[in-house]
């Protein structure tokens, strides 16, 4: 087979629920989006489908893209390091394996300022000690690339979608001039991963065991209803309003929630004001609602668009129309090229 040519570039990002992939005229700003497609992940006629209707590609040809991808064995963790020690070669990975068990030979892992997401680098002078630990299993990328491949995609780059959705997060609160602590959570089936991101980078990370399916039960018990597989088609099916029900549904994940903001803002003085949920089945949007509410904290609302323009990306004439919403901030970062700096809302 052949590389398509590069004069159109193709983003990919593979969510755990949902796969957005889209067209735009280059892989660098300035640039345009020219189509979006968005399907289930784990389609595979789905992702043909639109592979098929965004491009131009001669039968044999590769789709030369960026991708993202959220594998179950991906990680992400924060750690302060011992500046005493940070020289030492083997010191990265003792930190890894002794606080978060990740073994560094069978893992690809990158070491990242938790300030700027710049590679962290031990031997420049005045060096963040605060760093970010990202990756994910050797086998998990061997084997993406050869699925990516199978199905005609050649992966120019590959990384992990929630880095990529919390480095667009970032970059807008810099644009925005928000100083607001930010909690982000990724809902998904068994587990949540809580971070607290604000313009200054990645604050805090955590994985917490309690995710989507946990709230299955007490609906077959609120609800009277016969079993878990009747409970679990009605939650997900958006035909019934749990609102009502929230603080029921979300307790034990509100617990452990409370519990690390209670830690972050004695720690740090600050107080989360708000809140975001950028993964989330799009027929239990209302749950990001319910938290927040619960939590006593908004829904952060970005305004996309003039963020977006404001970094040399643009929507054709033809996707005007299109909602853009911080589900879709994987994609729109792997389209970026991020500003590091804290604050640049003089810039907009």
């Amino acid at each position: 087979m052949f590389l398509s040519s590069k004069s159109k570039g193709f983003v990919l990002d593979q969510g755990e629920q949902n796969s957005v992939l889209a067209r735009v005229s280059s892989f660098k700003p300035p640039l345009t989006i020219e189509e979006l497609q968005e399907f289930s992940s784990g389609d595979a006629a789905a992702l043909a489908e639109a592979m098929a209707a965004l491009s131009t590609r001669k039968s044999g040809n590769f789709l030369f893209a960026k991708c993202a991808i959220s594998p179950a064995q991906g990680f992400i963790r924060r750690a302060t390091l011992d500046p005493k020690r940070v020289k030492e070669e083997s010191y990265l990975a003792e930190v890894v394996s002794s606080q978060f068990r990740i073994d560094s030979e069978s893992n690809l892992i990158s070491a990242l300022n938790a300030q700027d997401g710049l590679e962290f680098d031990s031997t420049k002078a005045g060096s963040s000690k605060d760093v970010v630990f990202c990756g994910m299993p050797n086998s998990v990328v061997k084997q993406t690339q050869s699925d990516l491949l199978e199905k005609g995609i050649y992966p120019e780059s590959l990384e992990l979608s929630s880095m990529v959705s919390l480095g667009a997060l970032i970059d807008y609160l810099r644009y925005s001039g928000s100083q607001k602590p930010t909690l982000v959570l990724e809902l998904g089936a068994s587990n949540t991963q809580s971070y607290i991101v604000s313009a200054k980078g990645i604050d805090a990370v955590r994985p917490i065991s309690v995710g989507l399916e946990a709230m299955v039960p007490v609906v077959q018990k609120e609800l009277g209803l016969k079993d878990e597989d009747s409970a679990r088609k009605l939650f997900f099916s958006n035909t019934f309003d749990f609102t009502g029900m929230g603080s029921s549904l979300c307790k034990r994940l509100l617990k452990e929630l409370q519990s690390s903001m209670g830690f972050y803002e004695v720690q740090t003085g600050q107080s989360i004001s708000q809140l975001v949920c950028t993964v989330l089945p799009e027929k239990l949007n209302w749950l990001e609602v319910v938290i927040a509410s619960q939590l006593g904290v908004s829904v952060l609302k970005p305004e996309v668009k003039p963020w977006l323009n404001s970094r040399n990306i643009f929507l054709a004439p033809s996707m005007e129309a299109l909602t853009l919403d911080v589900r879709k901030f994987a994609v729109l970062g792997l389209m970026m090229e991020f500003s590091t700096k804290s604050n640049d809302a003089s810039d907009s």
